[in-house]
């Protein structure tokens, strides 16, 4: 009658162990959201077990699709790229929550450079149909916005990326230079302290950086989902920007660390 208790009691402390594994494995990723990046030798101090069973973890949670190994530690999965059409209702309290909050930098008669993104786009829905405003883009879809209020649009021209419905290439750049806009709202798709600046599709860093370089202050709006990640294509360093309009959800040790960089988080 013994066997039984004791088969039991095996199972019991089986499963207690996979708890521990589970909560261990959760805190490492924890981690890894505030700091964007965890070294694996640091994480087994912290922790408190062998850097072997820390290499275990995150081998197991990078075959999950939980983070992406690299040699010595981990960094944060790169997001899966979604096509415009399908981003566009995405999440869409959040990037109404940003819109309004980043409407307060827009005042009459400026002239605004507006970066294709779903964010952007909503942030022109947003804007008060009396306001007098120009706005320069390389988006079908804000452009169109835009002539539905009082509005003056600038569209550069140039070959246009289906994936993203905006318009790239040495154009498209040689025209943006001709601008000098008050402010701009850039789109990104990850953001990350060591990292900077991502997106996924590389045809768009060029007229991106060219937005950057002769606007007098960039704005992004960052789903609290974007910090500390990293895609695929390098955009520009943290200091490129100068304003971050995030939603509620992100922890006040994350927006500390950019902060401490300069960034001004609304």
């Amino acid at each position: 009658m013994l066997l039984p208790d004791r088969v039991a009691g095996h199972a019991r402390i089986r499963i207690r162990g996979s708890m521990l594994k589970d909560d261990r494995q959760g805190q490492i990723l924890h981690k890894l959201a505030l700091k964007g990046k965890i070294v694996a030798s640091k994480l087994a101090v912290e922790l408190n077990v062998s850097e072997d069973t820390i290499r275990r973890d995150l081998l197991e949670l990078d075959q999950n699709g939980k983070l992406k190994r690299v040699y010595g530690g981990a960094l944060p999965i790169s997001r899966r790229v979604v096509d415009y059409l399908e981003r566009e209702n995405r999440n869409l309290d959040i990037k109404q929550r940003m819109a309004a909050k980043a409407l307060q930098f827009i005042s009459e008669d400026q002239l605004v450079a507006i970066d294709g993104s779903s964010a952007n786009l909503v942030l022109v829905r947003a804007i008060p149909a009396d306001l007098k405003l120009t706005v320069v883009t390389n988006s079908y879809p804000i452009a169109q916005a835009c002539m539905e209020k009082r509005i003056d649009v600038y569209m550069v021209g140039g070959h246009l990326l289906r994936e993203t419905l905006t318009v790239v290439g040495t154009d498209a750049e040689r025209q943006a230079r001709e601008y000098h806009p008050d402010i701009c709202f850039m789109g990104v798709y990850g953001i990350h302290p060591e990292f900077g600046l991502t997106i996924p599709y590389q045809p768009e860093v060029g007229i991106k950086r060219q937005f950057i370089a002769v606007s007098g202050q960039v704005i992004s709006l960052v789903n609290p989902t974007k910090f500390n990640t990293v895609s695929k294509f390098f955009l520009s360093e943290l200091e490129g920007i100068s304003t971050l309009v995030t939603d509620e959800g992100v922890e006040d040790a994350v927006l500390e660390e950019y902060r401490a960089r300069g960034l001004e988080c609304v």
